[in-house]
This record gives C-alpha cells, sequence and structure tokens, in this order.
C-alpha cells in the first residue's frame, strides 16, 4: 500500500508521538480502518490531534481520508483464487493433503465460533422465524449456499423465498418487504455490487437485513441489523464455505430446538410428499 511506503519514508520527519501512530497503523490496519481517531489516539497514549496531525504529515486531508484508504486497502488485499491453488501446493509439501485441508476447515470453524456473538444467533434465530417473508440471496460463488439455505429454512416455515435477479422481478420482492420482513444477504470477497444494492433497498423498505460476509469493512455491513463475519483474515474466499454452512447449519439447529412444535407438523407432511412423489420406496 502506497500509504505504508510514505509512512516509512517520512518517519524520522515525524514527531515522537506521530512516529508512534505510524508504528500503530503498520501493525494494526484493522483498528485504524475501524475505529475513530480519539480512540486509537488512547490506545497508543497520544492525543486525537496528534492523530490529525499525523495525517497532514502525509499530504491526507485528514482522519478520515486515512480511514478511507485503509479500509480500500485491505477489502482489496482480500485473498484471490491463485492465493487458494498457492495455499493448497504449500500443504502438498507435507503427507496426507486431504487430512490438512480437513483440519484447516475445521480451524477456520473454530475461529468463527469464537468471533460470532450467541446473541446474534438468537435474534437472527427469531427474526427469521417470526418474520411475515424471508427473502435470502446470493450471487455467484454465493449462490450455492444460498440455495441450500432457503431450501431446508422452507422446510422449517412458511414463505422463504430465494431471489434469483435472472428468473424474479425485483420490484416485485420490494413491494412485498416490510417492517416484518427479513432479508439474509451472502456474499464474499469481491462483493457483487447487487448484492448490497438489494441489502440497501431492503434496508430501505424497512426490513431486518441480516448478512454474511468475509469482513468487517465489507460494504454489506452498512445496510445490516446483524453481520456474521465468517473467515476474517489471512483465508482465501473458497475456505469460508465450511464455516459458512457450519454457520447456516447452527442457525437451523437453534431453529429446529426452539420451534420444535410449529415445525414438526410440517417435517411430517413434507416426509409424506416426497415418500409418495419423490423418491423410490
Amino acid at each position: 500500500m502506497e500509504i505504508f511506503s510514505e509512512i516509512k519514508e517520512k518517519y524520522s520527519q515525524l514527531s515522537k508521538g506521530q512516529q508512534k501512530v505510524g508504528e500503530y497503523l503498520l501493525k494494526n490496519p484493522e483498528e485504524i480502518a475501524l475505529q475513530p481517531a480519539n480512540q486509537i489516539g488512547h490506545r497508543i497514549g497520544v492525543s486525537e490531534t496528534t492523530v490529525i496531525r499525523f495525517c497532514y504529515s502525509l499530504g491526507l486531508s485528514g482522519y478520515s481520508q486515512l480511514q478511507a484508504m485503509v479500509r480500500e486497502h485491505l477489502i482489496h488485499q482480500k485473498s484471490h483464487l491463485n492465493n487458494y491453488y498457492s495455499s493448497k501446493k504449500e500443504m502438498a509439501r507435507e503427507p496426507h493433503l486431504y487430512a490438512q485441508v480437513m483440519e484447516n476447515d475445521a480451524e477456520n470453524i473454530r475461529k468463527m465460533k469464537a468471533n460470532i456473538r450467541e446473541v446474534d444467533i438468537e435474534q437472527a434465530v427469531i427474526k427469521i422465524m417470526e418474520a411475515n417473508k424471508v427473502y435470502i440471496t446470493g450471487m455467484r460463488t454465493a449462490f450455492a449456499p444460498a440455495q441450500w439455505f432457503s431450501l431446508v429454512l422452507g422446510l422449517a416455515r412458511d414463505d422463504v423465498y430465494l431471489y434469483q435477479p435472472a428468473m424474479d422481478d425485483l420490484m416485485a420482492m420490494l413491494q412485498q418487504l416490510n417492517k416484518q420482513s427479513v432479508f439474509v444477504a451472502i456474499t464474499f470477497h469481491r462483493y457483487v455490487k447487487e448484492t448490497v444494492k438489494l441489502a440497501e433497498m431492503a434496508k430501505e423498505q424497512g426490513a431486518f437485513v441480516i448478512s454474511m460476509t468475509d469482513s468487517e469493512l465489507a460494504p454489506i455491513t452498512r445496510f445490516s441489523d446483524i453481520t456474521f463475519v465468517i473467515g476474517e483474515g489471512k483465508d482465501t474466499t473458497l475456505d469460508v464455505f465450511p464455516p459458512l454452512f457450519s454457520l447456516l447449519n447452527a442457525l437451523l439447529a437453534s431453529i429446529s430446538v426452539q420451534y420444535d412444535e410449529s415445525i414438526k407438523e410440517r417435517q411430517e407432511r413434507y416426509e409424506r410428499l416426497s415418500s409418495d412423489y419423490l423418491f423410490f420406496k
């Protein structure tokens, strides 16, 4: 990142307080991206004014511009497809590649578990089950988990819809959304613009928006009431899918336990219909 190079070049010209800010930025860019200037100053033992003067020393208009630049950098450094292959080739240097990949998936699930708040799970479950309608969307690589979640959630309640831009009418969907509705959006780097825009429009209609993405800095978080961050860090985009499906499974498990009586009859009816019309006996 250009700003990082500039910090290193101008480091000797900065005051001691500004050098502290520069060192903190180089080591903790995520904190700079998310926290206001006064909190950053408090953490490193300098004044808010020193933080802002640090920005001026780099030729920036202020702290907001620094945050914008750092956020852009963090979003676009997210691993691409070639990084996924490179990481797996690195694993292949050791025996039992399949076991290493599975262990990596398990570790990613443990990381997600540690970062997700139980209160968010509980609120999401209540909102999903008590909504008048639930719309779910995910595009490109996010389509498969969105489709799976809508299918299985549809076994637990009525009025679950998978929004597919190529097939569904946008205005018809928006007319159905209101304060009693829930909109679930799944998107990962590089963040499909249409998914983010749909979340924004759903929010404008009053819907409760639940997003699943890979960074607190992802564009969709601005329009979300609850954001589940999955795979934040150096994980490639493809590596987020095992923890994502684990999260979706956990949500469905919570729904099946908390709303056992209300969905039991639906499940029995589904099993009868499936047995009669879909599968060989």
